[in-house]
């Protein structure tokens, strides 16, 4: 497996010094967000891919793992997201990076479900297309409505049987059972019913996982040093072990840490994981 960490962790900060903390910490890998303004360490309409692609590799990194695309929450998203995600594709592919990161997204309280799961299933096709023509995997992570239960997510996948399409599992997020939702500007955590533990579900759906993100949390959904939480981290990597899954397992947080804590943080998660993945 490939021991990545998202920039995300250092979202607040400025790529460069954020990408040299991380490989100085030691890792190889690490991927990146588009998620503006929550994350504008790529801005895919004004920064050029293969520049970045080069600094990467100016700095030692072996590989950039992911790519989350901005307006990814497919069902809440505006209509221009469709246009939005195959340009993020594009810039993906000049980068040379194999994955884009999307969700499903929350679907609005007033429409019922079958129309959200055609809304999503409209969209993802027509994306599947470009990330097809381009050979860039869309990855979907479990963060909403659909994607918080193994039977949802089975579901989302089984719109396409293309090689492209996967998931980018979270384990932290199945064990929150729950998503942001957002309506009038004002986002709030929604929570869902669902007994099944974050290694049940990565049971289920292992064959679809082609990129992994691991965070921690502690009772009151904090982010922790890995290891430190109640995500049964060891569990999930003793499912990816007997699959034989070697793809990425990427470091995450939701950031908002100054810059000493945010290192200390990815320091202490890189032992774990150095110990921890095959």
């Amino acid at each position: 497996m490939k021991i990545g960490c998202g920039s995300v962790v250092y979202r607040e900060h400025d790529i460069k010094r954020s990408l040299e903390s991380i490989r100085n910490i030691g890792f190889e890998y690490f991927e990146t967000q588009s998620t503006n303004p929550w994350c504008n360490h790529v801005i895919i309409e004004k920064d050029d891919p293969v520049k970045f692609s080069n600094m990467a590799k100016s700095l030692g990194f072996k590989g950039i793992t992911a790519l989350w695309t901005n307006e990814g929450a497919l069902i809440s998203a505006g209509e221009n997201c469709v246009e939005t995600i195959k340009r993020t594709i594009m810039w993906a592919s000049a980068a040379g990076i194999p994955v884009v990161n999307f969700g499903d997204g929350s679907k609005p309280f007033e429409m019922c479900e079958d129309e959200a799961f055609k809304i999503y299933t409209e969209r993802l096709l027509s994306i599947l297309e470009t990330a097809e023509k381009y050979k860039v995997t869309m990855a979907l992570e479990p963060h909403g409505t659909f994607s918080l239960t193994s039977d949802g997510l089975i579901k989302l996948m089984s719109i396409s049987d293309s090689e492209y399409l996967g998931i980018n599992y979270d384990p932290a997020n199945i064990r929150r059972k729950g998503y942001v939702e957002t309506k009038n500007g004002i986002s709030a955590w929604k929570s869902i019913d669902n007994n099944e533990s974050e290694t049940d579900v990565l049971r289920k759906i292992i064959s679809k996982v082609r990129h992994f993100h691991i965070k921690d949390l502690d009772e009151k959904y904090n982010c922790l040093p890995l290891g430190k939480g109640m995500v049964d981290l060891k569990g999930c990597m003793a499912v990816l072990k007997d699959f034989g899954y070697k793809g990425a397992v990427s470091l995450e947080t939701e950031g908002g840490m100054d810059f000493e804590t945010t290192e200390k943080l990815a320091l202490e998660s890189y032992k774990f994981l150095r110990e921890n993945v095959g």
